[in-house]
């Protein structure tokens, strides 16, 4: 589902235990061992814990979580976890200097490692977030536990910076504190201290509506609240709405947008839609909002619902990769 770096993660649930916890099966798409402070955890115990959590069985990507008050130590773990294509995670618990984690990151990237920053909001400020997507890190990882529900807003602007991937650690009871996340631009949503048995069948239940969606992390729209990748839904900018901020946003003028998505979707089933509110598939909303326009076309065509959300995911994709 989620290509970043060398890791293949496929479904977007992670599950984080400390390192000291007996490794067991999980149907996560990531398992990440937590706690690591290479201050007071010898690198040998750190590698003995990663090996026995890759023998336990599962299919997922496995990652490490570490600080340390000095570098040497964690680009050794680095070069330890590049060697076994898992994933390295700063925690900044003992970087509290912008600097020397900006001056860090290259030296960790230079090992290959697939690598994510494990940061608080309060923490990350514009010109930090900015400066981070300035780097080569592959995955933002956003601690959003305790914002009592301010946590999908925070996943927003980050997605709307259109930087890393982003991994949104978050107080997860069901099923739709999941979807909310990952619909305001989350890649993948950790857990921490959940019961197995939950995060097994949460596992489950996003790899089934990803085969049904074809858009697991698909957005909402931008007139209800939806980050940037909404514009691939957005109508033409006949009239004052909430496209116009988006655009602005995007960098992108109507004229532009236009253009872009008609030349996107030429030659492909989006670009037909006669019968349409305005001729063109390429600007139907999304395929959970009713239009018997765009279903009766969808129906001629015969193009499946999860293909149709296939395309606009890409199409989200290419409208926003150079802008």
């Amino acid at each position: 589902m989620l290509e970043v770096g060398y890791l293949h993660i496929d479904n977007p649930i992670a599950v984080i235990s400390s390192y000291n916890q007996s490794a067991s099966e999980s149907k996560a798409g990531l398992r990440m061992l937590d706690g690591f402070d290479l201050d007071d955890i010898s690198l040998n115990e750190m590698e003995s814990r990663l090996d026995e959590m890759l023998k336990a069985g599962s299919s997922g990507a496995v990652g490490i979580s570490a600080t340390c008050s000095q570098d040497e130590p964690l680009l050794a773990a680095a070069r330890i976890a590049s060697q076994r294509l898992c994933l390295m995670e700063l925690r900044l618990t003992k970087i509290r200097d912008a600097i020397r984690l900006l001056e860090l990151i290259p030296h960790l990237k230079r090992t290959g490692v697939t690598l994510s920053v494990r940061i608080r909001p309060e923490d990350l400020s514009d010109t930090l977030l900015d400066k981070l997507n300035e780097t080569e890190i592959d995955i933002i990882h956003l601690d959003l536990r305790g914002l009592n529900g301010a946590g999908p807003r925070v996943v927003k602007k980050a997605r709307d910076k259109r930087g890393p991937a982003i991994m949104a650690l978050a107080d997860v009871g069901e099923f739709e504190d999941a979807k909310t996340l990952l619909s305001m631009g989350a890649d993948v949503v950790s857990l921490r201290g959940v019961d197995p048995e939950f995060s097994d069948w949460l596992s489950g239940a996003m790899e089934e509506y990803e085969s049904l969606s074809g858009w697991c992390n698909a957005p909402k729209h931008i007139c209800a609240g939806g980050d940037l990748r909404g514009l691939a839904y957005c109508c033409p900018p006949v009239k004052h709405c909430a496209v116009l901020g988006a655009l602005k946003k995007a960098g992108m003028t109507p004229e532009e947008f236009v253009e872009k998505k008609l030349r996107l979707a030429k030659g492909t089933p989006l670009e037909k839609g006669e019968g349409t509110c305005f001729g063109s598939l390429v600007w139907c909303c999304k395929i959970s909002k009713m239009c018997y326009l765009r279903d009766a076309v969808l129906a001629r065509m015969g193009l499946p619902a999860k293909e149709y959300m296939a395309l606009k995911k890409k199409l989200a994709e290419d409208l926003l990769k150079t802008t």
